[in-house]
């Protein structure tokens, strides 16, 4: 072996031997993709902690047979979107027809003033049109927001009240994390649909 591989190999030994023991830090990927696991010094993974299930918000069974679920809304870039599902509890088909009509309610049930505008600019809306959700199934509607504070009333609702359609009793929903509406006061919502 000549001097130059001796050379070599004592300075790869060297670099590993002092590398032992110590603890490597993870980065992002270059391609902006998820971070490796950090090695910990026993050279075992990091834990990686568990991701948040979002929180589900529902009613109880209404007279009328239905009650109202939600999952937590989705933020996205000031953007906030929320499915909200109408699932009949009763025993007879119940009937809808176009857009639910919403209120953003306080904490104490006052309403704030919010214009709600049928259709949507940011999810597709299958339009109105009559629907009969059987027994144990269900029909959605989505709510989109923008949480934009520029100048105004900032408006921060915790209940969402849906009437499912014309003649039907409202419900109150409490909105998992609220619906913090800044100060657009505007909602967006689609038709009902089936899934």
């Amino acid at each position: 072996m000549s001097l130059f591989s001796r050379t070599a190999v004592l300075a790869a030994v060297l670099v590993l031997s002092a590398a032992c023991g110590t603890e490597v830090h993870s980065s992002p990927a270059a391609d902006g993709g998820a971070a490796v696991p950090s090695p910990t010094a026993s050279g075992a993974p990091s834990p990686i902690p568990p991701l948040r299930t979002p929180e589900l918000a529902r009613t109880e069974c209404s007279p009328d047979g239905v009650r109202l679920e939600a999952l937590e809304p989705d933020a996205a870039m000031g953007l906030r979107g929320m499915r909200v599902k109408l699932v009949n509890c009763g025993d007879e088909p119940y009937r809808v027809n176009g857009y639910p009509a919403l209120r953003v309610l306080g904490e104490s049930g006052k309403p704030f003033e919010v214009r709600i505008v049928k259709g949507s600019a940011t999810v597709p809306d299958p339009g109105p049109k009559a629907i009969a959700v059987r027994p144990g199934a269900s029909a959605s509607a989505v709510v989109t927001w923008r949480n934009t504070v520029t100048y105004g009333t900032n408006v921060n609702g915790v209940f969402l009240e849906v009437t499912p359609g014309t003649g039907r009793n409202p419900l109150n929903l409490r909105v998992p994390g609220g619906l913090d509406l800044g100060t657009t006061g505007r909602l967006e919502v689609t038709a009902w649909s089936l899934p």
